[in-house]
């Protein structure tokens, strides 16, 4: 079978119940399966003997309150991970019925995942039906426990995302650690004594993508660090922005140097009562949000006007329509 056509069938299943082993079945049909994703990751070894093994071939599952099978989404997760980490799996939950069948309420990718890697058993924790429900009350129950454990859950922020990838050493997550440390900045307690950093998410991405120089984003904390130096956190936003007007002014025929940058911050703030970090990130724009923020660190802290500042529109590829959003009252 073709990937595409496993996938179709996986992601198109009908709103009833299918053995485990049937969808996985469909999944191992796939003719390439075995050189494009087995073959690329660590199979696990087989769980020692234990008493709270299900067999996964005993194993059912209601479609009717799960989410869809995307194929993909489960192959690329392996392949990520370059194996079936069974210590992260951890236990699935089935439910046992009255008739005996053994539905899984809560797992349902990770037995998937586990059948395609050619385990047989999987650690699960099971809850027993009282005799007399129906099966319509047992599907309706699962159904329940499965919108507490998922619709309700409360989800992983960004930054505890990140802390527990510095815990188990991601290389990228230690990467971007070391650039907060240049930064003197702060994300979970991971960098304790330093200054928090509001909107990690917009920094990182920055960061990783390059939009901004490393070295322009360092110099953009440490230049806000030391004009709001009572504040307790500083902005991703503003960060961003004077970074970006950093890596303009570069470009710029009469650039300013860092002394007079960090003058005026401090002269910008120096009033009663002083201006806060939001005064320069208010008016951004969704679409170039770090752009229209240097737009407004131009004019509002630097001063800029005449040629240079065409020449810095110019060099930051701001429209007018986009400028005088920025500019409205």
């Amino acid at each position: 079978m073709k990937f595409s056509e496993a996938s179709g069938q996986l992601a198109n299943l009908n709103y009833c119940d299918y053995s485990l082993k049937d969808l996985i079945d469909i999944a191992r049909s796939v003719s390439n399966l075995k050189s494009s994703t087995l073959d690329a990751i660590a199979l696990p070894l087989p769980y020692e003997s234990r008493q709270d093994l299900v067999s996964i071939n005993d194993l059912n599952v209601s479609i009717k309150y799960q989410r869809k099978m995307r194929l993909k989404k489960v192959i690329d997760k392996l392949k990520s991970h370059g194996t079936f980490n069974k210590e992260a799996a951890g236990h699935i939950d089935v439910a046992v019925r009255p008739n005996g069948k053994i539905y899984v309420w809560d797992g349902f990718r990770r037995t998937f995942m586990a059948g395609i890697v050619g385990l047989d058993y999987i650690p699960a924790s099971i809850y027993r039906h009282p005799a007399n429900r129906t099966e319509k009350q047992c599907e309706e129950y699962e159904a329940q426990m499965f919108k507490i454990r998922n619709a309700d859950s409360e989800t992983m922020k960004a930054e505890e995302i990140f802390r527990s990838e510095v815990v188990y050493n991601d290389p990228s997550a230690l990467k971007f650690l070391d650039f907060l440390k240049e930064c003197l900045l702060d994300v979970e307690g991971l960098n304790p004594g330093n200054k928090l950093l509001g909107g990690m998410v917009l920094v990182k991405s920055c960061w990783t993508n390059q939009h901004i120089t490393e070295t322009n984003l360092i110099t953009s904390s440490r230049i806000i660090q030391k004009s709001w130096k009572t504040d307790p956190l500083i902005s991703g936003y503003l960060m961003c922005g004077l970074g970006k007007f950093l890596d303009v002014n570069s470009e710029l025929d009469e650039p300013f140097d860092h002394d007079e940058i960090l003058l005026a911050f401090q002269e910008f703030i120096n009033v009663k009562p002083p201006r806060k970090q939001e005064e320069l990130t208010t008016r951004r724009l969704n679409k170039a949000p770090n752009e229209s923020i240097a737009y407004s660190i131009a004019t509002n802290v630097l001063g800029i006007k005449g040629q240079q500042l065409k020449q810095f529109i110019d060099c930051v590829n701001l429209d007018k329509a986009e400028i005088d959003l920025i500019e409205q009252d």
